[in-house]
């Protein structure tokens, strides 16, 4: 058998930046990440042309793995958010290299109301995808969700987080740090099957998120609530897993309660997002190595 490849995929580059930290420092991870070769790394907000390669690559037991920034792959003189956008890219990322053995979709967002999780990181394997532009006539500059109001399963194992071992997420909460405004108290690795990524997509203007998370949450409650619980609220976490067929992990670092985020994140923006960004990180470093034994 070849070696396997592992895609690690942020969205935005101020989340790909801890990432990176994380797995660069040797008092962050566990110490069989190894043979790491920045490829992009370090590298500014993206502003020139687009280079299609990853930030960074290492070994992990069976595995060499990628960590890639969607931002960075995209045209800067388009809206960062632009779900189209992110979509007409992520296929070079993809055909990169062989066809990946793991998907890992990596990025901060919210939590379902009435839940403080702040700095608390969600790992699941099934997404929802809603578009709040749906009944729209004119569809241009938008995605079109191949398959929205249903939730998408992974060809990961069902049984797959029963098999990390505790003391690997542990190791990884120990290193957590808060996030300045509503920390939970604990903050957790909340990792398991019904915790589904719902992925509101199209918005370009974050005034809109006031009324287009509140949409898909409702979506989510006529179509798929029999079949799990909202575990994080997104933009891009759905999207990458309509890129591939591989088995699809996504990891959400927890930066707010869905309609909160004027309350929560726009105070103190740059350490609550960090903080999540953080912490999802630590949680990918600790517990890849369990995903690519298994």
């Amino acid at each position: 058998m070849g070696q396997k490849r592992v895609m690690v995929i942020a969205n935005k580059w101020w989340e790909a930046d801890p990432l990176c930290w994380i797995l660069l420092h040797d008092k962050a991870r566990p110490n069989v990440l190894t043979d790491f070769a920045c490829k992009h790394y370090p590298t500014q907000r993206p502003a020139g042309p687009p280079q299609v390669t990853p930030r960074l690559t290492f070994q992990c037991g069976e595995a060499r793995v990628e960590v890639w920034c969607v931002e960075e792959l995209m045209n800067p003189s388009v809206n960062s958010s632009n779900t189209a956008e992110k979509a007409r890219v992520l296929p070079a990322a993809m055909a990169w290299g062989e066809p990946p053995d793991l998907v890992v979709a990596f990025g901060t967002a919210g939590s379902r109301e009435g839940l403080n999780a702040n700095g608390s990181v969600v790992v699941g394997r099934r997404v929802f995808l809603h578009d709040p532009y749906s009944a729209d006539a004119d569809r241009a500059g938008k995605w079109t969700p191949p398959r929205p109001e249903t939730v998408i399963d992974s060809a990961l194992p069902t049984d797959v987080f029963k098999k990390i071992p505790t003391e690997r997420k542990q190791a990884a909460e120990a290193r957590f740090l808060a996030p300045p405004v509503a920390p939970a108290s604990p903050m957790l690795v909340l990792a398991g099957n019904g915790f589904v990524s719902l992925g509101i997509v199209n918005v370009t203007n974050w005034d809109d998120y006031a009324w287009t998370d509140k949409s898909g949450v409702e979506a989510f409650n006529r179509h798929a609530s029999r079949l799990g619980q909202i575990g994080s609220i997104e933009s891009t976490h759905g999207l990458i897993r309509e890129m591939s067929d591989a088995p699809f992990l996504y990891v959400s670092g927890i930066t707010d309660t869905v309609g909160l985020f004027d309350a929560q994140v726009t105070p103190r923006e740059y350490s609550q997002n960090t903080a999540a960004a953080h912490n999802a990180a630590l949680t990918i470093a600790w517990l890849l190595p369990s995903l690519i034994e298994l």
